[in-house]
């Protein structure tokens, strides 16, 4: 058996199970749904307990980083690797990405018009959108994003502007779509971009564009500490960040790092983004957490 601690939404990772067991039937797959901050802990606390259940996590950077420097991850070079640019992955072998998420500033077209919405982050911050936009109580990499282009004095301003304007603040890129097409808001600054265009795709009443700076963050896989299962997890890992497991993982709308598959909305990576890697951004998380939380959930 095999047992996957992982960020993905519920049915992505229903879907991922059943092409998996599909292949490989004589495996039990076990899988827990569980993200951010929460995950860190579940996954530490049962270290604590030496209560070893997980094999495989993917996550953000935050997530992989803290675990690695918490001595809570193995490194697996996958065969799989080879696939991926140098840029995408760790030299160590602990890092290889599920997928890469764009980050886009959204909006609800029958609240507005394309014409009328902010077309830079400065923009957000003009009186008419106090009160108007959506977002995350946990936008870290936003946030670390903005300090590395513009310098920490200049974001951490504009992060204090931002703050005023009353931001609905909510959890989860996932529930904050939602709130936009129900019209809660009618901006929200940083989504996903495979829900946004899966939705738009669909017919919702949303719209999106890229603000300078561009970024996407890297979801990795990663193998987990004394995993009671490492045959069972190597088979798991080789199959997910394979070309039959990514190609799985693009039907959500996810951008893949594979060289070999195909995105199904190449759209959102016609412009060149900037990649928030566990090692890019793990050194300054601590001081990025505390100064976000400070400022914005005050």
């Amino acid at each position: 058996e095999v047992t996957w601690y992982s960020s993905i939404q519920a049915y992505q990772i229903t879907d991922l199970a059943k092409a998996f067991s599909k292949k490989y039937p004589f495996l039990t797959f076990n899988r827990y749904r569980v993200s951010g901050q929460k995950q860190i802990i579940k996954i530490q606390t049962e270290a604590r307990a030496k209560k070893y259940t997980v094999d495989v996590i993917n996550g953000n950077a935050q997530v992989s980083y803290t675990l690695k420097q918490l001595g809570l991850l193995d490194p697996y070079l996958t065969p799989q690797r080879k696939f991926y640019d140098e840029a995408y992955k760790d030299k160590e072998g602990y890092f290889t990405p599920t997928y890469v998420t764009p980050v886009l500033f959204a909006y609800n077209t029958d609240l507005l018009k394309r014409s009328e919405i902010p077309k830079s982050y400065e923009e957000i911050l003009q009186p008419k959108w106090k009160g108007q936009f959506l977002l995350d109580t946990e936008e870290f990499p936003m946030y670390f994003v903005l300090r590395k282009h513009w310098g920490k004095e200049k974001a951490r301003r504009f992060l204090k502007q931002l703050a005023k304007q009353e931001p609905r603040l909510q959890r989860g890129r996932t529930s904050q779509s939602q709130l936009l097409l129900a019209g809660e808001r009618p901006l929200a600054i940083a989504l996903h971009g495979h829900t946004v265009l899966d939705l738009k795709s669909k017919g919702a009443p949303i719209d999106w564009i890229t603000l300078d700076p561009f970024f996407a963050k890297a979801n990795m896989t990663m193998i987990a500490k004394r995993a009671p299962h490492p045959h069972a997890t190597a088979l798991f890992i080789d199959w997910l960040l394979s070309d039959q497991g990514q190609s799985v993982i693009t039907t959500f709308g996810r951008v893949t790092a594979h060289s070999k598959v195909k995105q199904r909305f190449p759209e959102m990576v016609k412009d060149k983004y900037y990649l928030v890697t566990p090692d890019e951004m793990g050194p300054t998380i601590s001081e990025v957490q505390k100064e976000y939380r400070e400022i914005i959930l005050r």
